[in-house]
């Protein structure tokens, strides 16, 4: 079987055939993909000059509407939680949360995600390549497959077209640990070919056929990477051109489950695989834009013309240069300018608008979403109603990509993580993490303190204990951050669950301020609110229906420790209450160093 002789077959099928979604609406991906390219940059797939030699306007209505979804739809890094699940320990959760932050940024999956949702509303989809445990972005123009496909799964081949300089091909070989002997032809070949610019190797998932001596047919499940950098050659000798089959590199059985591509999508459509994205939905606007466009600026050259008319045949045919400035004009009939106003100006207006209006609807891109001044006289609560019925819109697409985040997140990330976390490591908390940890950790501290006294034959009140914690507690932050160290397999039997908190992410700027404001009238007017339990939680409740974390807005209690000491409030100015004696503390010393 000549595998590269079906692979040129199925790129050629894939890049000039259609598919007929339903009758009379065909499809073609690659050609889907190649009009992407030209819009969104900005180009005509015609050129850049008209019939009559004019250069041609490219009016961009498709870029803002795609920043405005990535924009919408976004979600970082700082927004993937680990959630303790029935039967797990919450701290070893907490624990491998924050070094799950720490690997993700030395690892730069926000990169990942920012450019995942950059390039979605481009191009509708997106495919991921896991290579060595971590995902690589996939390029489209390269990617063939089944167009009708809805998903991986379902194409009856996968093709990833690879380009290389000899340099490249020869460290992409190594790393694959190929045939030194296969390696050298390859690019011998290469040197002996003309006007191919670098060597093509093709990557194909699918079936193929196998025939043993018997006659005995099989089709199994390959991965085939295979070199194309020969001509087809004709045999002297049976007059017949034999087709050049390529020089394969490495083959293996593969799963059909396990194929390391991912796939997102924008917006789905049964009977194609490619997704739609912002500048496909465009496409009829963006046409139309330009030709009004274009229209107008041919327009523009004749309502820049001066032209004078006169019956006088004997008057200058040109009076800028067959007049000087003053001389007398005599003649039978007098000069009149010609009006070149153009009178099409509002339906020029007017179509645009139209369009515009159009663009608008179709990718949900209103001034309230795109951050744009709204038009003069709009309500208030007119726009907040308009906010959020967009970004409803916005949020289901937000969280059909977050589940398919998450599933990549179990199956590629999290066991690269726990593969690259199993030996002995350290852990840097600062901050919200160091505040945290101590409050996870203060009480059985203080417990053992307490317990070393008690052994000494004193006793500590209950003031004397809460100066002990604090006196912990400014130990472990005098360096403003703390080293845990982290055991060999600490993660080994962690229970946890993935969650992609996407809430608040679209919360409207003016909307948190309004909730500030609330707040700080409410505080002004009633100066007990944040000491009464009940008017506590209704704060609370009002700052977070707000989009605001009330832990960020109002922070953590903190006591003074010479209040705690005094066993009484600290007093500015006045009183004769004289100051307590310090109770016995352990001195910071070694045992607090182990902390």
């Amino acid at each position: 079987m000549n595998i590269l002789k079906i692979i040129n077959k199925e790129v050629e099928d894939f890049r000039t055939k259609n598919i007929n979604i339903v009758s009379g609406l065909l499809f073609n991906q690659y050609q889907t993909i190649q009009s992407i390219y030209y819009y969104y940059n900005s180009k005509f797939k015609s050129g850049e000059y008209d019939a009559e030699g004019d250069k041609k306007y490219f009016y961009n209505i498709v870029r803002n509407p795609c920043k405005v979804y990535s924009k919408a739809i976004d979600f970082d890094t700082k927004n993937i939680r680990l959630l303790t699940v029935e039967g797990g320990e919450p701290t070893k959760t907490w624990f491998m949360e924050r070094d799950l932050k720490y690997w993700m940024r030395d690892k730069q999956f926000g990169k990942i995600l920012n450019r995942l949702f950059d390039e979605l509303p481009i191009f509708g989809s997106v495919v991921l390549k896991i290579v060595d445990g971590y995902p690589q972005f996939v390029d489209l123009r390269n990617f063939v497959l089944e167009q009708s496909a809805d998903t991986f799964d379902q194409s009856a081949y996968i093709i990833e077209i690879h380009n290389y300089t000899p340099s490249g091909f020869r460290k992409i070989a190594k790393e694959m640990k190929w045939e030194q002997a296969k390696v050298d032809e390859v690019i011998e070949l290469f040197h002996q070919m003309k006007d191919t610019p670098h060597i093509r190797l093709y990557e194909r998932y699918g079936e193929v056929v196998e025939e043993n001596e018997k006659g005995e047919k099989r089709y199994p499940y390959k991965r085939v990477f295979i070199a194309d950098v020969g001509v087809d050659e004709y045999n002297q000798f049976t007059k017949t051109t034999e087709p050049y089959k390529g020089i394969i590199m490495a083959e293996d059985e593969w799963d059909i489950d396990a194929l390391p591509y991912w796939e997102y999508h924008l917006e789905k459509m049964p009977g194609r695989w490619l997704g739609i994205g912002v500048v496909e939905v465009l496409s009829e606007a963006q046409i139309r834009e330009n030709e009004v466009a274009n229209l107008s600026a041919k327009g523009s050259f004749w309502k820049g013309l001066m032209l004078f008319f006169s019956r006088d045949p004997r008057m200058a045919s040109n009076l800028m240069t067959d007049k000087r400035n003053g001389e007398v004009i005599t003649g039978d009939d007098p000069i009149t300018q010609i009006d070149m106003s153009d009178r099409n100006l509002a339906f020029f207006s007017e179509e645009t608008n139209k369009w515009l209006k159009n663009r608008d609807e179709l990718t949900f891109a209103y001034e309230v979403v795109a951050g744009e001044r709204l038009p003069a006289g709009t309500p208030l609560g007119s726009a907040k109603i308009a906010m959020t019925q967009t970004l409803l819109y916005f949020e289901t697409i937000q969280e059909n990509i977050a589940l398919d985040v998450k599933e990549m997140l179990y199956k590629v990330i999290m066991p690269q993580f726990d593969k690259e976390m199993r030996p002995e490591h350290i852990i840097r908390l600062i901050g919200k993490d160091l505040d945290t940890y101590i409050s996870m950790i203060k009480d059985e501290k203080v417990f053992e303190e307490v317990v070393k006294l008690v052994l000494r034959g004193k006793m500590p009140t209950n003031y004397e204990a809460e100066a002990i914690g604090l006196a912990i507690e400014e130990n472990m932050k005098k360096e403003g951050e703390f080293l845990k160290e982290m055991p060999k397999d600490f993660y080994k039997d962690t229970k946890y669950d993935i969650d992609i908190d996407i809430t608040g992410e679209s919360v409207d700027t003016r909307i948190r301020y309004s909730t500030r404001f609330a707040l700080l009238q409410a505080i002004t007017a009633d100066p007990t609110i944040l000491q009464d339990p009940i008017k506590k939680r209704i704060l609370y409740g009002m700052a977070e229906d707000g989009g605001i974390n009330p832990a960020d807005l109002f922070g953590a209690e903190k006591k003074d420790i010479n209040q705690i000491t005094q066993g009484q409030p600290i007093t500015r100015a006045g009183g004769g209450v004289s100051r307590m004696t310090m109770p016995t503390m352990p001195v910071a010393g070694e045992e607090m160093r182990t902390l």
